[in-house]
């Protein structure tokens, strides 16, 4: 009987290197805060509420849809 060779770790292309040394990655919130900042690092109102309009016609499109497969 033969017996299967040792199995090597993946190494995964792009993946973070962990240690003590790596610096902190900010958090999500932060990044998405991060989006709506202007070029002095002030927030864009302007820009947010956009973004706001946006999200609810695209609900208002995509609720319809998904309400047909939840029905009971």
């Amino acid at each position: 009987m033969r017996q299967a060779p040792p199995r090597r770790q993946a190494d995964w292309f792009g993946r973070p290197l962990q240690g003590r040394n790596t610096p902190k990655k900010a958090s999500t919130t932060e990044n998405i805060i991060a989006q709506f900042r202007d070029q002095d690092g002030q927030l864009d109102f302007n820009k947010m509420t956009e973004v706001a309009s946006q999200m609810g016609k695209i609900y208002g499109q995509v609720s319809p849809l998904i309400t047909t497969f939840f029905k009971k």
